[in-house]
């Protein structure tokens, strides 16, 4: 009877071994998988920074000019003078005046290698800080909204319609993200 629990305790020690060489290799790939998923969700939480920093420009500079377009666009005069071409291709109009052609913004607002000192701006205030560079918007005017009154006696109390787009950077100066609002005014 001894012999053969003798034999019986040998064959355990090499299956303790065999299970146990399995746990470490079970272990060695949760372990492995887990550091892949830390670092795949520290890319995903930086992207997500990038982004919103990216959102958070492109937002200030979409309400900056919207505060620029209310405060300094009172009257139709004002209007006139800022929508005339000076400075040259900032304020774009979309509905042309008699006899003129349109100008629509002359670039793709979704390539942020077209936005220029020539066709936008930049706000003259300090936006987000952490991004590499400034935010830049355009402002299109795009007409009047409704139809012009048939009874050429009353007023023409159309409010004017106007797109302001801007563009936005992260820090990392590759993200970037556009924003767009429409703003209606009534002038006089």
């Amino acid at each position: 009877m001894k012999s053969g629990n003798h034999i019986f305790s040998n064959r355990q020690r090499g299956a303790v071994l065999i299970v146990s060489l399995l746990m470490l290799l079970v272990m060695t790939l949760i372990g492995v998988t887990s550091m892949s998923t830390t670092a795949l969700e520290e890319k995903m939480a930086g992207n997500n920074r990038q982004r919103q920093l990216a959102f958070q420009s492109a937002s200030s500079a979409l309400r900056f000019a919207e505060t620029w377009m209310q405060t300094n666009i009172t009257n139709i005069t004002q209007f006139q003078t800022q929508f005339s071409g000076t400075p040259v291709e900032l304020y774009w109009t979309r509905a042309p005046k008699t006899g003129q052609t349109p100008r629509a913004i002359p670039m793709d607002v979704y390539d942020e290698s077209t936005w220029t000192v020539g066709n936008s701006q930049e706000p003259n205030v300090s936006m987000i800080s952490g991004t590499q560079r400034d935010p830049r918007y355009a402002i299109e005017y795009m007409g009047r909204i409704g139809e012009a009154p048939l009874d050429w006696t009353r007023p023409d109390d159309r409010k004017y319609a106007f797109r302001i787009t801007s563009i936005g950077w992260g820090s990392d100066d590759i993200t970037n993200y556009v924003a767009q609002s429409t703003l209606r005014m009534q002038l006089y």
